[in-house]
């Protein structure tokens, strides 16, 4: 379930390594930033067929990663779109753990 208060570093304790792994990529070949996240991402994105859903959710969650790191700040838009990441992320994760 998405967390309370999502923040970077929670989206990569989350995320990286349950994703990275059912895709066969490995986690720490990637920075534990915003960048590097919206890499792993977008590669994992990459090794779907464009006909499923969770490569929309991955799509989505880096394009938002992306567009946090041109905010480059922590104000309201960018708790939102934490908060929304989290949530795309939570659903992604489901459905690829199901795989």
């Amino acid at each position: 379930m998405p967390t309370q208060t999502a923040t970077i570093e929670s989206l990569i304790a989350e995320y990286a390594a349950p994703i990275a792994d059912v895709m066969g990529l490995d986690a720490d070949d990637y920075e534990r930033t915003t960048g590097g996240l919206s890499t792993l991402l977008s590669d994992a994105a990459d090794r779907l067929t464009s006909q499923d859903q969770t490569r929309d959710w991955l799509t989505d969650a880096a394009a938002d990663l992306d567009a946090i790191a041109r905010l480059g700040d922590d104000g309201p838009k960018t708790q939102k779109l934490l908060a929304r990441i989290d949530r795309t992320l939570y659903e992604a994760n489901e459905d690829l753990q199901l795989c």
